[in-house]
């Protein structure tokens, strides 16, 4: 895996949320491809000074997701993009979408602002990955 993980301690967000976060940016911009494997947890667990089930835990969340499939004795695969979301998981990413929009309200920023902040980050993610700009 090139992609270079970092804990912080400090942080408010857990550590394996830090964890599964990095690693979907990786997928995300293209740095980690699809098919291509994630370090073993014990392995990742003892380079970055973790519990193994933090790792494990991560790497969960990361399958819940799609972004991951773990097979028993083979490891953890990165997946490539799905071809079609399914129903239930477009209701669950619009709820999340809700959520994050509201908080995005509460701390001041007008719709105007938020809809530059989506398209700064839409375009971002098309420049630095695989993803064709949305039309």
């Amino acid at each position: 895996m090139a992609l270079m993980l970092r804990v912080r301690w400090d942080s408010d967000e857990s550590v394996y949320e830090q964890i599964a976060r990095q690693i979907r940016h990786g997928i995300g911009s293209g740095e980690l491809k699809p098919g291509s494997s994630l370090p073993p947890v014990r392995a990742l667990a003892s380079d970055l000074g973790l519990n193994l089930n933090t790792v494990a835990r991560a790497y969960r969340l990361l399958e819940e997701e799609g972004f991951v499939t773990i097979e028993s004795r083979r490891g953890v695969r990165i997946n490539p993009p799905a071809g079609k979301t399914d129903d239930g998981t477009l209701a669950r990413l619009r709820s999340d979408l809700r959520a994050l929009l509201h908080r995005l309200r509460q701390v001041g920023l007008r719709p105007e602002e938020i809809r530059r902040l989506v398209a700064d980050e839409t375009d971002r993610q098309a420049d630095s990955s695989h993803m064709k700009p949305l039309s």
